[in-house]
């Protein structure tokens, strides 16, 4: 069987690509170039690229002490970086366990300086496949696999109390398999905030000629770094917590929203079970060690009763030197696959998060609210929208949301139009109909969520299961394109 693996280092903007196929041999140590022979096992082909690396030492490190042992797989990097490692059938299951280092002498060469050989050795480690992503026969070393290793390796360190080597992580299951989520996620966070698949951003910039995004990459690395290292300092303080989690992006290539501006960001969250969360992000130094000031923060809490959902979130975002915008956004719902509801909230304009949980207001917008869901997913929605001197004829739900009952709530989808092409604004200010299209086909994407309003305006929201997304605009729901959101973005700038 044929699989080739792409690792990509990302503290030295280096990458592997790794085959893996049968191997067969003699069991004479050296084939004459300086390369270990396997018995019977396997071949890792790969490449280093930092430009790309001619002469450099790659061998499997099966005691985790960086060092090339005399029973240890190794090969040289050739003309492009490329390499053919072997492996004997006696360390094919440790393959999988144990790093690979690079060891780059005085002498190579670096193909991006070929006239210039490298006058300071250093060495590189691309991860074991363990804590790679897999896709049936293809294996990614992440950039954020990568440039975590570091805090990975510390980590196995700590948790196991013998030296580390093939046999006891082996031996480690729970926590390899805890390591690979939490790489796995963060590896989702990655794509999903600046919409590129991790692949694309840290794969071989020399072959692309993509200097920009190995620029951004490169960039990205302390970053990367820090939020895995945090991310598992607050799991272990919120171990029955549904997830949590630390972020740490640059807000200038975020692409899930304008608000942010060049600056480094720290964002957190902690959902201790489902509808009760707690999060905020904070603006960093540059070198993301200092917390500067709240840049937003939200709280949701939810309790069920009697059949009714009662979800409660306050939210603020910084809108000035000292002042923030401020809301409290109170739900009351059916607690059912066709539920029906009112939403209620305020707005005003606070100093501090304490403000804003404890801000109260005379002026309560309202909202009418459908929902359709095929359990879990959510593939319909309504929301009309009626301001304080609108009267939706369902005021009497506003503060209620200690004695209100789903006999309350239920009235609701009965005066509404839910059906997802209908226009009735039934006498709101304004509306908002969505509908949800959800694939498990990796060949579909994974979700499209198609929204239209009052004044006409449509957007499409497609997300795919690599993590990345695309948005599309327009006034109907033929004409829908990424280049209309792009020029709608540009007009309200200007």
């Amino acid at each position: 069987m044929k699989c080739i693996h792409r690792l990509a280092l990302l503290s030295a903007a280096i990458s592997l690509l790794v085959g893996c196929g049968g191997g067969s041999g003699s069991s004479d140590s050296n084939d004459g170039d300086g390369n270990t022979k396997p018995e019977v096992g396997t071949t890792l082909k790969g490449k280093a690229i930092d430009g790309y690396i001619i002469g450099a030492t790659v061998f499997l490190d099966l005691n985790f002490n960086k060092v090339k042992d005399a029973n240890e797989p190794s090969t040289i990097t050739r003309e492009e970086g490329d390499f053919d490692l072997n492996i004997p059938d006696l360390y094919v299951k440790c393959a999988q366990y144990v790093p690979l280092v690079v060891d780059v002498p005085v002498g190579a060469v670096d193909t991006d300086f070929p006239n210039t050989p490298i006058e300071n050795a250093y060495s590189m480690v691309f991860p074991p496949q363990f804590a790679l992503s897999t896709d049936q026969d293809l294996l990614n070393l992440t950039p954020l696999t990568s440039v975590v290793w570091k805090q990975v390796e510390q980590e196995l360190r700590q948790e196991q109390t013998s030296a580390l080597s093939c046999d006891t992580i082996l031996a480690a299951q729970d926590l390899r398999e805890d390591i690979t989520r939490r790489l796995g996620d963060q590896e989702e966070r990655v794509a999903s905030r600046y919409n590129i698949t991790v692949e694309e951003l840290y794969g071989d910039y020399v072959e692309s000629g993509d200097i920009e995004l190995h620029q951004k990459a490169q960039a990205l690395v302390p970053a990367l770094q820090k939020s895995y290292e945090e991310t598992k300092r607050i799991v272990d303080e919120n171990p029955n917590a549904d997830f949590a989690w630390v972020e740490y992006f640059y807000g200038e290539w975020d692409s899930t929203s304008s608000a942010y501006n060049d600056d480094w960001y720290r964002y957190e969250m902690v959902q201790t079970s489902n509808g009760n969360f707690n999060s905020v992000t904070m603006l960093m130094s540059d070198d993301l060690n200092t917390e500067l000031s709240v840049f937003n923060q939200s709280e949701m809490t939810t309790i069920q009763r009697d059949g009714v959902n009662i979800e409660h979130v306050v939210h603020i975002e910084k809108s000035g030197l000292n002042e923030y915008d401020c809301l409290n956004d109170e739900w009351l719902e059916t607690i059912e696959l066709q539920s029906s509801g009112v939403r209620n909230y305020t707005y005003s304009t606070v100093q501090d998060w304490s403000s804003c949980k404890s801000a109260g207001s005379a002026i309560v917008t309202q909202s009418l609210v459908t929902k359709d869901h095929q359990d879990p997913d959510l593939f319909n929605t309504t929301e009309h929208v009626f301001l304080d001197n609108n009267d939706s004829e369902f005021n009497h739900l506003i503060g209620v949301s200690d004695t209100v009952t789903k006999a309350d709530l239920t009235p609701v989808r009965t005066v509404i139009n839910t059906d997802f092409y209908s226009e009735d604004a039934h006498g709101s200010d304004s509306w908002l109909r969505t509908r949800s299209v959800f694939s498990e086909d990796l060949d579909q994407p994974a979700q499209i969520m198609t929204s239209h309003d009052q004044d006409g305006q449509w957007t499409r929201f497609t997300r795919f299961h690599n993590g990345t997304h695309k948005n599309e605009c327009g006034e109907s729901e033929d004409s829908l394109s990424v280049e209309q959101c792009h020029a709608t973005h540009t007009e309200s700038v200007i």
